[in-house]
């Protein structure tokens, strides 16, 4: 095993100690009751506080107890297994009235993650894949997302993101991108318009739960060549008819999803 591997089970080890503690653990109950040297849980702590998943408890004693960094990730997970469990036949739905592939998409440090997809017999095999990385602004699923974000959640994320072409068409101007979460706000669905692939032409809407929060949405993808004014009318009828309805049986309570 290597140190990279050795560290990360450690670190895995450490964190499942102090999580099934009662009590806060010190460096030194770690060393005696998981038997890795002192040297080594003083490192493999410090980074895990720095990530904030352990927190200094007491720094007179220097014990330590889990962090929020934690908590989040655990959040993530159920909120993951809980969306999925219930879009995955709203999915399946959605893509047999369309006929064309269908995704979904939740967002991790400003990337777009495909989560859940459901392919038609009849329609193209798309590039997304399960658990791939993606922009949010380039993405129908990215743009719906940071279409009910607030300003400030918005200017965050310009200054932490690089907008790069993915396509002749893909926007990468501020305002521009800006002028488009207008209008998504506006008509209530998302367009990427071979903005993220060529050839290919996506729309979405958001999923949001009961808070009102977007934490999720979802896609058609379908061939550019095929899009006209009357596919796209029932396209975006349908994918926000699902995202209400998921987002229903999340809790959220609203008419609209913007």
């Amino acid at each position: 095993m290597d140190c990279l591997n050795k560290a990360i089970l450690r670190g895995l080890e450490i964190l499942k100690f102090v999580g099934e503690s009662e009590e806060p653990v010190t460096i030194a109950e770690l060393s005696r009751h998981l038997d890795i040297p002192k040297t080594s849980v003083f490192n493999i702590v410090g980074a895990l506080v720095e990530k904030n998943f352990l927190s200094i408890k007491n720094k007179k004693l220097k014990s330590y107890e889990l962090g929020v960094g934690a908590f989040e990730l655990g959040t993530l997970y159920m909120n993951k297994t809980e969306l999925i469990n219930i879009s995955d036949p709203v999915l399946k739905w959605l893509s047999d009235n369309v006929l064309e592939t269908v995704f979904l998409g939740v967002v991790n440090n400003n990337d777009l993650i495909y989560v859940d997809k459901k392919e038609s017999k009849s329609t193209l095999r798309t590039t997304g894949n399960l658990g791939s990385r993606n922009t949010l602004y380039s993405t129908s699923l990215g743009k719906a997302i940071l279409a009910t974000y607030s300003k400030s959640e918005i200017n965050r994320y310009m200054e932490q993101v690089n907008l790069l072409p993915r396509t002749k068409n893909t926007i990468v101007n501020r305002e521009d991108l800006l002028e488009d979460l207008n209008r998504i706000r506006q008509r209530g669905y998302s367009i990427s318009d071979e903005e993220n692939e060529e050839g290919i032409y996506c729309i979405a809407a958001p999923i949001c739960n009961s808070t009102g929060k977007s934490i999720s949405a979802l896609c058609i993808s379908s061939l550019k060549m095929k899009v006209d004014n009357e596919r796209t009318e029932v396209h975006k009828e349908f994918v926000i008819k699902a995202a209400l309805e998921i987002s229903r049986k999340l809790g959220y309570a609203k008419e609209s999803l913007y």
